[in-house]
């Protein structure tokens, strides 16, 4: 129930649409309970007492109580869509722009398949009932209540009887919500499951193919769909327990209001025109019954949907500005790193960081696979947030800056290279929307991308496929080389940005990229020592401690970690030339 409040909540922006709506159906309602009596009237006043001058006057009025019926219902379904399309939209804006907020963390939990689930099938969910479940509800009680009083009205004797079938309606409706309730639930938690599956194998599907796993990723998918499928079934199968026993003490209704009814004519102490009249509610008042059953489903579905979603709309980021953020005097890109730490759950990633990169220089960061090598360039810009110790931009604590205005001055090449489905004139100046296309293909040039890009059919207007399906590993480096160089910024992390690329391709963009540099702090985290070796400072991590720092001759000096990265690159490149 605290979920459905929530939902009803979220019309209060619309709630003169909302009330409109709701005074409308009113009429509607209103319309159908004053019909009984007219047919009352007819039967009574006209077949029974002969009064054919009532009879034009009477019919004219049902046909009014029609047009003022459809006329009041289309106009009630208009602005409940309104009103249920605009919420939606709310929601899917609101919660959008939440998910933009929230911390890396909460991305490397949950996964991406299931967030979409929740953006469509739950939120749509929460829109239908907004749109229908919410106005049903009011409808189907408004008219049970309304014609009741009029049954009261007309003949106390019959709505008593009626109203000895509700206490067991009412505890079928009961056991039927109970069973349910949580089978919905285990519905929206499959489907999540199911979505998840089939976007990871679409987005894998290059994978799939290469090791001939179609077969495979075919039998999982069934059988997350055979739980779904059993799901529903278990649903059908509840359904098919208790609503039927639903719809049939409703109809039970007829045959005692008419037993009633003829025993009460009889006895003298009704007319026919009342039993007419009379049974005109019986429909009244047994389709609320017949419909209790729909009514707890799309409640229990509605509040199933907006749990999730209404969980990531509650779930706050860890990783918020302050309430006064300080800015630095100037922006030069000097970094400190004051003894860092850095805890993912419980596992220690960094431990005791610490370090000084002044202004224009290059620190490259080496060490194997897991040593913690992006997580700490990451910190710099609080994708992820320090455990313990300070890291500081330009003398301010990153924690105390606007994070917006940090990330605007830190250009960031990812190591997994990531480019949206559009031109790569758009690609390049993401960061920059407002940039031209000089200012674009100077880019471009420094990251050596401008000779494969002037050989594309429409050169910056090509559009790259998803994720930058259809270009090469480097290729897309070397876009992401350009669109970090475009914004001009005064940090810039290359995160092993040239592992797609040949090692003359290597050479040329490092070329580039030294002009492009200059000026600018540098992080630069590689596996190749070509890449490093003319860095300023070099720290290579092991288990998220700094093992060994300085330049590329000092570490060699050392014959430790590094000198022993060394000497197996140049082995490998002997082995290659022995090969060739």
């Amino acid at each position: 129930m605290g979920s459905l409040r929530r939902i009803i909540g979220l019309l209060k922006p619309y709630r003169g649409m909302v009330i409109l709506a709701f005074l409308f159906q009113s009429i509607v309602i209103t319309s159908r309970l004053i019909q009984p009596l007219i047919t009352r009237l007819v039967v009574n006043e006209v077949i029974i007492a002969g009064q054919q001058a009532l009879l034009l006057r009477l019919l004219l009025s049902l046909l009014g109580l029609v047009l003022v019926r459809a006329s009041s219902g289309f106009l009630r379904v208009q602005l409940m869509e309104r009103a249920s399309q605009s919420v939606a939209y709310d929601l899917r804006t609101g919660l959008f722009r939440h998910l933009q907020n929230l911390s890396a963390s909460f991305y490397d939990q949950n996964r991406v398949g299931e967030i979409m689930s929740r953006m469509t099938g739950d939120l749509e969910g929460v829109r239908d009932y907004l749109a229908e479940g919410i106005v049903t509800f009011f409808e189907q009680t408004l008219t049970f209540f309304g014609a009741l009083i009029f049954m009261f009205t007309l003949s106390w004797q019959v709505a008593l009887t009626i109203l000895t079938t509700l206490p067991l309606i009412a505890w079928v409706a009961f056991r039927f919500r109970k069973r349910i309730g949580p089978v919905f639930r285990e519905v929206r938690e499959q489907s999540a499951q199911l979505n998840t599956r089939v976007q990871e194998d679409l987005a894998g599907i290059h994978v799939v193919k290469a090791f001939v796993r179609e077969d495979h990723e075919q039998q999982r998918l069934e059988l997350e769909n055979r739980k779904l499928l059993a799901l529903h079934l278990n649903i059908t199968d509840i359904w098919s327990d208790y609503v039927p026993v639903m719809q049939g003490l409703s109809e039970v209704c007829t045959p005692l209001v008419l037993a009633v009814g003829a025993a009460l004519i009889a006895a003298g102490r009704m007319d026919i025109g009342t039993l007419v009249g009379v049974t005109g509610y019986i429909w009244m008042l047994t389709q609320p019954m017949r419909m209790l059953s729909q009514i707890i489903n799309g409640m229990t579905r509605a509040s199933t949907s907006a749990e999730k979603v209404f969980y990531y709309l509650d779930l706050g980021s860890s990783i918020k500005d302050v309430q006064d953020p300080q800015t630095p005097e100037k922006r030069e890109g000097h970094v400190v790193f004051d003894r860092v730490s850095f805890r993912y759950d419980e596992q220690l990633v960094l431990d005791d960081i610490s370090f000084e990169a002044l202004p224009g220089q290059t620190v490259a960061i080496m060490g194997a696979t897991g040593a913690g090598k992006t997580t700490l360039v990451r910190l710099l810009s609080r994708i992820y947030e320090a455990s313990a110790g300070r890291v500081l931009v330009d003398g301010v604590d990153v924690k105390l800056q606007a994070m917006r205005a940090l990330r605007k001055d830190i250009g960031y090449v990812p190591q997994e290279t990531f480019l949206f489905s559009e031109s790569l004139f758009e690609n390049i100046r993401f960061g920059r929307p407002e940039a031209p296309l000089e200012q674009v293909v100077q880019a471009a040039r420094a990251a050596q991308a401008e000779p494969f890009i002037e050989q594309m059919p429409l050169k910056y207007e090509t559009v790259v496929g998803e994720r930058g399906i259809g270009l090469s590993g480097g290729q897309k480096q070397r876009t992401a080389i350009a669109r970090a160089l475009l914004i001009d910024p005064s940090i810039l992390v290359l995160d092993d940005a040239t592992s797609a690329v040949d090692m003359q391709t290597e050479y040329l963009i490092q070329q580039h990229l030294e002009r492009a540099m200059q000026g600018r702090t540098t992080f630069v985290i590689a596996h190749r020592i070509s890449s490093v070796k003319n860095a300023d400072q070099i720290l290579v991590l092991n288990q998220g401690r700094i093992a060994e720092r300085g330049t590329h001759q000092q570490l060699l000096a050392l014959r430790g970690e590094y000198w022993q990265m060394w000497q197996d690159q140049l082995t490998s490149i002997a082995g290659e030339g022995e090969v060739g």
